[in-house]
């Protein structure tokens, strides 16, 4: 085989873009748009790399700036200068992938949906692979033996590349929460979720309280994701193969959790020209979105979603009660038929099938009959001076019996 650099160098990069090229594949399928600028994304994540060994030549030629000296001083054990080192590439390596993340979103508005900032971090981490994988496979060629350079290459190429895959794309998810704060951090007060960090963070640096979740969720993103690569990272600096496959594989099934959930796929960012105006005074939008709020904590997810139909209806465009609709439809039971039906409805009725929109009309048209009849029975007992009850023989009768099928009993009797 020819010794010729620019050979080795290209061919490198042939073998290394076949693995990338599967992953990339994998995590952008199911993504009906945007693939171009998936493509872009990744390569500006092709130069993370090498601004990594730019580093290490800045640090040969200023040997005052090498951090890598000041740890070998400082520490006086082995280990805990393999702990220090390990600690320094990984920070390094996770601030400059996440730097291409936070670049797309200032200069552009590519990222209108959670999802989006996971799939971008997905595609930087495997830019930042492709051109590690390219460095090791050029400078291990003809220095080991075929057998072990091809051993390298596949477990670089399937757990170190879904490694860094999981490291930016958890990264990418919390990122994605951190953008949407105002909407997200709304959503969880009327749920009646506490957040005792977000508001210490509010506090102490005078912000507003979405200000303070927004701080909150990227710093536990960045340090889970500085944490995973660590462990990874020493893992193998200690020789252990199966922790760190086991690490990676659970990882891999945690990003397709949340890569599939609705909250993820539903748009928060959209063009302010095209914003539909509401029909509903926002007075009684205000009411109602407090009591959906009061129903989620109740864990009333169907009551949450039929009411979250009927508002969008007067209110198309408000991304709070979006956010309960799909965070609803996340938490449902997935054996549930309403869940069943909805479970591809982001926003409105008009992404439904014929088939689906009669399912839901007609349990909403039985709903409201239900809610009607109780209200003229109660109206009637008033007027008549007496308390509305349920009929203690259905419970005796039924006792695990549902609450709305209790009222349904009571209708018929």
């Amino acid at each position: 085989m020819p010794n010729n650099p620019i050979f080795l160098l290209g061919l490198s990069a042939l073998i290394s873009a076949i693995p990338i090229a599967v992953w990339l594949y994998i995590f952008s399928k199911s993504e009906k748009g945007g693939k171009k600028t998936l493509l872009l994304v990744f390569g500006l994540g092709c130069f993370t790399a090498p601004a990594m060994l730019g580093i290490q030549l800045l640090w040969e030629k200023y040997p005052s700036l090498n951090l890598l000296n000041f740890i070998e001083t400082f520490f006086e054990s082995p280990m805990l200068v393999i702990i220090g080192v390990t600690l320094l590439f990984v920070i390094l390596e996770e601030v400059i992938k996440l730097y291409v993340i936070k670049t797309i979103d200032k200069k552009t508005l590519l990222i209108n949906k959670i999802n989006d900032a996971m799939r971008y971090g997905i595609a930087a981490a495997l830019g930042f692979s492709f051109g590690e994988n390219i460095y090791y496979l050029f400078t291990f060629w003809g220095f080991i033996s075929t057998g072990e350079l091809v051993g390298m290459y596949i477990f670089r190429s399937a757990f170190t590349t879904l490694a860094h895959i999981m490291y930016t794309g958890i990264f990418g998810y919390y990122y994605g929460i951190g953008k949407f704060a105002m909407v997200i951090n709304k959503q969880k007060e009327l749920s009646g979720e506490k957040d005792i960090i977000s508001k210490m963070i509010a506090k102490i640096f005078r912000l507003p309280m979405s200000e303070g979740f927004r701080q909150k969720v990227v710093i536990k993103g960045f340090s889970i994701a500085v944490m995973l690569h660590f462990s990874v990272n020493y893992l193998l600096e200690l020789g252990q193969i199966l922790p760190v496959i086991a690490i990676n594989v659970m990882g891999y099934l945690y990003l397709q959790y949340l890569l599939k959930r609705k909250a993820g796929h539903l748009i928060l960012l959209s063009d302010p020209t095209t914003r539909r105006t509401a029909t509903i005074a926002s007075k009684d939008r205000d009411v109602v979105v407090e009591l959906l709020g009061m129903w989620f904590k109740e864990k009333k997810y169907v009551d949450v979603l039929h009411v979250c139909e009927r508002l969008l209806e007067r209110d198309p465009d408000n991304n709070v009660v979006k956010l309960f609709k799909s965070r609803a439809i996340d938490a449902m039971d997935k054996k549930d038929i309403y869940r069943k039906v909805l479970g591809t409805v982001i926003k409105t009725n008009e992404d439904l099938s014929i088939d689906q929109r009669n399912t839901i009309s007609k349990y909403v048209a039985e709903k409201e009959m239900f809610q009607k009849v109780q209200q003229r029975i109660k109206k009637q007992l008033e007027k008549e001076g007496k308390k509305f009850q349920k009929p203690e023989v259905v419970k005796k009768q039924q006792p695990e019996v549902s609450e709305q099928k209790e009222e349904e009993d009571t209708f018929k009797l």
